[in-house]
C-alpha cells in the first residue's frame, strides 16, 4: 500500500533509513529536508509490504521521483503514477515501470575517491543570478534552462537548507559552474556543471567537478552524477567515475 506523508504522518525515518547509498533516495530525501511535506508543490509517499517500507515517492509540482527496491510492488507504483498527473519520472534503470510515456536512459555514475588536481584554478561560491547566467548560455538537445524565477526560488531554498551548494571559476564575470542536484549526509548528487560556451577547453569544468567531489568525499559522501546519454563520455572516463547503474526517465 501506498501512503502520503500528511499531518502529524511524517514518515521521516522511513524517508531517512531508504536514501542511505542511493542516488535516488539522496534527491528524495533532499527534498523533503528543503520543503515542508505540508507545502501544496511537494508531496511524499512511502509503499509498504505490510509493516516494512519497500518504497519511496516524491513529487515536485509535476516532477516525480522514484526510489525503488526489490520489494516494491511496480504494478501498484505504476498504477499509481498514471492516476497522479506525473509529467516527468525519474527512477532506477533496473525496474520497468511500463508507463504510457517516453523514455529516456543514461548511466549513473559514482565516484567515492578524490581526485588529483592539477589545474591552478581558484573555487569562489557564485550567487543564484550568477550560476543562472551561466546555465542560460548552455541549451543543447537534452537541456533547456527553466525560468530564472522558478530556478532561483528553488535554489535559494536548498542552499538555505544545505542541500546543495555551488562553486564557481570566474574570469572577471563567472566563466563556468558545478553545484549539487541534492545532498543527503552520506550522498550527493552533482548538477549543472555548465561553462560559458566562449570559455570552453580552458580545464574549467574538469577542475571544477575534481573540486567539489573532493569536498565532499571528504565529507564522508558518495558522489554519484546522472550522465546524459552519449554526452561527455570520455570527460567522466578520465576524471576516475564509475559506472553505478541506470537511469529511467519518463516524460510526456
Amino acid at each position: 500500500m501506498i501512503y502520503i506523508a500528511e499531518g502529524e504522518r511524517s514518515f521521516k525515518s522511513e524517508v531517512n533509513a531508504l536514501s542511505v547509498a542511493d542516488p535516488f533516495g539522496c534527491r528524495i530525501v533532499s527534498l523533503y529536508n528543503t520543503y515542508d511535506y505540508n507545502l501544496p508543490f511537494v508531496d511524499f509517499w512511502v509503499q509498504f509490504d505490510g509493516a516494512e517500507p519497500v518504497s519511496l515517492i516524491s513529487r515536485l509540482e509535476t516532477a516525480f521521483t522514484l526510489r525503488l527496491t526489490e520489494k516494491s510492488d511496480l504494478d501498484e507504483v505504476s498504477s499509481f503514477l498514471r492516476v497522479s498527473g506525473a509529467g516527468s519520472v525519474i527512477c532506477d534503470g533496473r525496474y520497468s515501470l511500463g508507463l504510457p510515456m517516453k523514455l529516456v536512459s543514461g548511466p549513473v555514475l559514482f565516484s567515492d575517491e578524490p581526485f588529483d588536481i592539477e589545474e591552478g584554478y581558484a573555487a569562489e561560491i557564485p550567487t543564484v543570478r550568477e550560476i543562472y547566467s551561466v546555465i542560460e548560455k548552455c541549451v543543447s538537445k537534452n537541456f533547456a534552462p527553466p525560468s530564472y524565477e522558478s530556478f532561483a526560488l528553488d535554489v535559494s531554498n536548498k542552499l538555505q537548507k544545505n542541500t546543495s551548494r555551488a562553486y564557481a571559476v570566474y574570469e572577471d564575470a563567472p566563466a563556468a559552474c558545478v553545484m549539487t542536484l541534492a545532498e543527503s549526509g552520506d550522498c550527493a548528487v552533482l548538477g549543472a556543471l555548465a561553462t560559458d560556451p566562449s570559455k570552453r577547453k580552458m580545464g574549467y569544468g574538469r577542475f571544477l567537478i575534481k573540486y567539489i567531489n573532493n569536498v565532499l568525499v571528504s565529507e564522508g559522501k558518495s558522489v554519484f552524477l546522472h550522465r546524459a546519454p552519449d554526452e561527455n563520455i570520455e570527460f567522466y572516463n578520465k576524471l576516475g567515475f564509475k559506472q553505478y547503474g541506470i537511469w529511467n526517465e519518463y516524460y510526456e
